[in-house]
Parts: structure tokens; C-alpha cells; sequence
């Protein structure tokens, strides 16, 4: 039992067949055939491209948060060398102070802005 297809499936497909058409008739079919499949392709790659650009900057949203706690850690460590040295323990505690600012900053924005799972129901409802 084949399923009836959507109009834009139709109308893809009655273009195809309009091209092959018309490019039965040509002299350097081969050549534009190549042509057209490559246009095409190109197509669908840019497509997908667009794609993935909005799915990484809603990705880089969500994750936000995460980039103070990944920034405060190594801060942190080269505020504990300043402040082992001696001679630079004050710049040293205020960066330390910093970095655990960043890092608590970084914990509770994760653990509290993290997007609540979609049950399955919900993802078919919206797609």
C-alpha cells in the first residue's frame, strides 16, 4: 500500500521528468545532465549547511553557561601558581576569587538552565 505523495513531491517529481525530457532532445545531454545533477547537489549542500548553522548557534545557546565554568577552571590554577610564587600573591587571590566566581557561575547556570527533555509525544506533535 503506497501512501499518496504531497503535492511538493509530485511537483519535484513532474519537474524531473521535464528535465529528462527536454534533455533527451539535446545534443550534449550527457554534459548538461552532469550539469544539472551537480547544480542540484550543490544545492542540497548548502541546504544542509544552513541547517547546521542553526542547529550549532541553538547548541551554543544551551551550552552557554558551560563556557565560565570551562574558562574559571584553568583560571583557577594559574591563580594558585600566582599566589605559590609568593611575590604575587595578591594578584594571584584576586584572579583565584575570579575563577571561583566563574566556576560557581558556570555550576549553577548548568544546572539550572538546562532544557527539559521532550517526551516522544511532544516531538511528534511539533514535527
Amino acid at each position: 500500500m503506497r501512501k499518496e505523495p504531497d503535492p511538493e513531491e509530485r511537483q519535484v517529481e513532474e519537474l524531473a521528468r521535464e528535465l529528462a525530457r527536454r534533455l533527451r532532445g539535446m545534443k550534449s545531454r550527457q554534459e548538461l545532465t552532469d550539469y544539472a545533477v551537480s547544480m542540484l547537489r550543490e544545492s542540497a549542500e548548502e541546504a544542509n549547511q544552513e541547517e547546521q548553522a542553526r542547529a550549532s548557534v541553538v547548541r551554543a545557546a544551551q551550552v552557554g553557561s558551560l563556557n565560565t565554568l570551562a574558562f574559571g577552571l584553568p583560571l583557577g590554577v594559574i591563580g594558585l601558581v600566582l599566589c605559590a610564587t609568593g611575590i604575587l600573591a595578591g594578584p594571584g587571590l584576586i584572579i583565584l576569587g575570579a575563577a571561583a566566581l566563574m566556576v560557581v557561575y558556570g555550576v549553577v547556570a548548568a544546572v539550572f538552565s538546562r532544557p527539559h527533555k521532550r517526551s516522544q509525544q511532544e516531538v511528534d506533535k511539533v514535527g
